[in-house]
């Protein structure tokens, strides 16, 4: 009863934040978020202390750095400060280059946890982002749909694995917001939705390690459900994910960004397909001989995902 309203008091604090053009109320909010945010991760008694002192130094840091940027903008209506308040949001964010304590919290929190972080608490900074007019932003989204796809190679823990795939999604966020397009909070809830199916699954099956999937035998109808997941969470054509980004590069058409996004979802998709071989036909022996035998088959799916990003890529230019 006290999580589900703690809940709903989360939800509360995102839509007066959305409803608001006020600076100090976005801060205040955030604060009430963060207040509200705390004893959902104590309730959970698997979770260390310092999980919740760590989000909360650096949730606290971030919003004070927040504040002093908010405060001194008002007055002097300088662009360091407005450059101070977007490094506040990407603190709050976990944006490359400030993603290592949200990598390091991974190791301490349940999926429950972990995908409320990736998620809902991402919203108010988000939409705060929309407000910042620094044309630095594109550097770090940039940054962020790269190296967020680059790191997950040799990654085992399936946390880190989710946490980088949510940075590199931030990049077209941010990208989207740059353009002025809103976007991006559809794109930010088809994401959550993915995000909330596959913490259910790992969380449900308990794999904490990737090699987990291979000692444990599953129907093939969950590893087929699991892998459409991840497929489309990557954004392999046609699964949602795809629709999602697919749209933002008819919305980003004008931009040479897109390449770059394109580049990283690509690479994301060839991870995912790699991670996903072995899982989906482990003592699969009819699936195996129809489609792994042959080396063809076993790069199908990048093949046309590649055809139908140049498809794409020419009729935008």
């Amino acid at each position: 009863m006290f999580k589900n309203i703690m809940k709903w008091m989360l939800i509360m604090t995102i839509m007066i934040t959305f409803s608001s053009n006020s600076w100090f109320i976005f801060w205040l909010m955030m604060e009430l978020n963060l207040l509200m945010f705390i004893p959902i991760l104590n309730f959970k008694k698997k979770i260390n202390a310092n999980c919740m002192i760590t989000y909360f130094v650096i949730q606290s840091f971030s919003s004070a750095l927040f504040l002093i940027s908010m405060l001194n903008f008002n007055i002097f209506n300088e662009i360091f400060f407005e450059f101070l308040i977007m490094i506040s949001m990407m603190i709050k964010l976990a944006m490359i280059p400030f993603h290592f304590w949200l990598t390091n919290l991974s190791e301490m929190i349940d999926f429950d946890s972990l995908f409320l972080i990736l998620s809902i608490q991402k919203l108010i900074p988000l939409f705060i982002m929309t407000f910042i007019n620094l044309k630095i932003m594109v550097i770090f989204a940039m940054m962020s749909a790269i190296f967020g796809s680059l790191f997950v190679f040799n990654l085992k823990m399936t946390k880190k694995i989710l946490i980088f795939s949510s940075i590199s999604h931030q990049g077209w966020m941010i990208t989207l917001i740059l353009f002025k397009s809103n976007f991006w909070l559809i794109y930010m809830l088809i994401y959550s939705f993915l995000i909330m199916k596959i913490s259910f699954f790992l969380k449900k099956g308990k794999y904490q390690i990737f090699s987990d999937f291979y000692k444990i035998k599953k129907p093939l109808n969950e590893k087929i459900l699991f892998c459409s997941l991840m497929l489309s969470l990557g954004g392999m054509p046609p699964f949602l994910g795809f629709i999602m980004k697919l749209i933002s590069i008819i919305i980003l058409k004008s931009s040479p960004l897109i390449i770059i996004l394109i580049i990283s979802s690509m690479l994301n998709i060839f991870i995912y397909l790699r991670m996903m071989n072995s899982f989906l036909f482990l003592n699969s022996t009819i699936l195996k001989n129809f489609f792994f035998n042959n080396y063809l088959y076993k790069h199908l799916f990048i093949n046309i995902n590649m055809l139908i990003s140049i498809f794409i890529i020419n009729n935008l230019m």
